[in-house]
């Protein structure tokens, strides 16, 4: 197996990248995938100096530009076509590798992928579906920020998809299925969410019914599904508050009135929690419909990130996500209209 790095994606590139990528291959030995290091090639090989590894492992695949994280995503393709975000899609599409994995402009990576890879036959419109973790297991969030705009044969589809992708991530079969919303009531919500839950109740033999954000993390469900901008807006809340919540925490004892500090038993536990929360420790998350294996890496992904997006990369490849998703669609034919032809708005 192959797998393109997008070494000058992310707000911690390139040395997280490069970091995070001998990691991986430290830890997998034989067994990880040959890594196909996609950047400066000068830059490159100076970090690399200064690191330990299986040279026999990686390649580097030298590129010129770089994809800023402000830029319009939607003519990246064609205005930065030898940057090290387009060149690592490229290599997949021209199958010199099974999958690329990229921390950079998350627009720009779908547009891309789309233009150049397109769709799994079938697929009306992509999603993006992160990883939530709980006490309580964890669910899939979908669509978490690949469309602002969706109608409820998107929505159905974006069931699909995630509920291949948890069966593969988690292990679960016939993982519980959520349209999120203001009610439990079918009757609850916007024009979307009304025409959206008896398309789910009718095609979707785990569908639960909605549920309200404040039960999210109550393990009721392991699929959450809405439109990408409602779950763009609820992924970016979770991060903020865990965030925020971890730092109010310590802030609240560091300067306790008695001057005590955070018991050393708190403090194991408290970290426990929050490595168990961190978005890097399941690594990239696949752009579910994109007809390959392209995984997106958190911007902020630090070395530790990048090593798990690589694991999760792999275990992507060897199962088949893909394929396996392609041959649910075929299955459901009646239920999925080829013959839309949408371009996906980013």
């Amino acid at each position: 197996m192959k797998i393109a790095l997008d070494v000058l994606g992310g707000d911690f590139a390139p040395m997280a990248n490069i970091e995070g990528a001998i990691t991986y291959l430290t830890e997998y030995g034989n067994t990880a995938s040959d890594l196909i290091l996609v950047g400066d090639e000068k830059v490159i090989n100076s970090k690399l100096e200064t690191l330990s590894f299986n040279s026999s492992k990686i390649s580097i695949e030298h590129t010129t530009e770089l994809v800023e994280m402000h830029e319009k995503p939607a003519r990246i393709f064609k205005e930065k076509p030898n940057s090290s975000l387009v060149k690592s899609i490229q290599l997949v599409k021209e199958r010199k590798v099974d999958a690329a994995v990229s921390s950079g402009n998350t627009g720009a990576l779908l547009a891309t992928s789309l233009f150049l890879i397109g769709k799994i036959p079938g697929i009306i419109r992509p999603a993006f579906a992160p990883f939530i973790p709980t006490n309580k297991g964890g669910f899939i969030l979908c669509d978490a920020g690949a469309n602002a705009n969706s109608k409820p044969q998107h929505l159905l589809q974006f069931a699909l998809m995630a509920e291949a992708y948890i069966e593969h991530l988690e292990k679960k079969i016939n993982p519980r299925i959520g349209l999120l919303n203001i009610g439990v009531e079918k009757n609850k919500g916007n024009e979307l969410s009304q025409s959206t839950y008896p398309l789910l109740e009718k095609h979707i033999d785990n569908f639960i019914g909605n549920i309200e954000s404040r039960y999210l993390f109550e393990g009721k469900v392991d699929v959450v599904i809405c439109d990408g901008f409602t779950g763009n807006i609820v992924l970016k809340l979770i991060e903020g508050i865990i965030s925020h919540l971890f730092e109010w925490i310590e802030n609240l004892y560091t300067t306790h009135e008695n001057g005590t500090n955070l018991s050393s038993e708190f403090l194991s536990i408290l970290k426990e929690i929050q490595n168990n929360l961190d978005h890097e420790e399941y690594g990239a998350t696949p752009l579910l419909g994109i007809n390959g294996v392209i995984m997106k890496s958190h911007g902020a992904s630090s070395s530790r990130g990048i090593h798990n997006s690589l694991i999760a990369t792999q275990k992507s490849i060897e199962e088949n996500l893909t394929n396996d998703i392609a041959k649910r669609l075929t299955i459901q034919a009646d239920i999925i209209d080829s013959k839309q032809n949408e371009t996906n708005p980013v």
